[in-house]
This record gives structure tokens, C-alpha cells and sequence, in this order.
């Protein structure tokens, strides 16, 4: 056993614990740093449309009404190859109305 080889690795060691015990000071380590998050201008964007959409009503009463007082009326109407269109293209997945 090479006793000479040990001493120059504990001597290694014992240098780098000098050096890892002077990082260790408050506010220089990384590990000490508080975590922080960064949004791209697209994550942003996305993020004010949803605070738009959350603040838009769940229903639509004016165009509820208006829909309501033309059946009333007996004066709505349905374009049966617009609907026929919309519903393949719903089952299709495209969902392209």
C-alpha cells in the first residue's frame, strides 16, 4: 500500500472542503437563490386571453333573447346544408364552423 498516494489525496480533500465551506456564504451559493420563473411573450399573451375569457360571461343572453324572440316569432331558420356541413366536419374532428 502506497501510504504517500493517500496523503496527497486526503491533502485533495481537505482543500476542496476548504474551498466548498467558503461558498457557503450567505447569498453567493445557487442553491440559495430564490426560484424564479420567466413567461415568454407568447406564455404572457395566453395568459391575458384566459384572464379575458374567465371575466366574459357563461352565457350570451343578448344573443339568447334574439334567438328566442325569432322562434317565438316563428321566423328562425335553419340551413339544413350548413348544418349538414357543420356536423361532418364535427365528426370528421375537424371542427371547422
Amino acid at each position: 500500500m502506497n501510504i504517500k498516494n493517500i496523503q496527497n489525496i486526503a491533502k485533495i480533500y481537505g482543500e476542496q472542503s476548504k474551498v466548498t465551506k467558503n461558498c457557503k456564504n450567505p447569498g453567493t451559493s445557487p442553491a440559495q437563490r430564490p426560484d424564479e420563473v420567466i413567461l415568454s411573450t407568447h406564455a404572457q399573451g395566453l395568459n391575458q386571453i384566459l384572464r379575458t375569457a374567465k371575466g366574459l360571461p357563461e352565457v350570451r343572453e343578448d344573443k339568447v333573447n334574439m334567438l328566442s324572440e325569432q322562434i317565438a316569432k316563428g321566423e328562425y331558420k335553419v340551413d339544413a346544408r350548413e348544418l349538414a356541413d357543420r356536423i361532418i366536419a364535427y365528426s370528421k374532428n375537424e371542427r371547422q364552423y
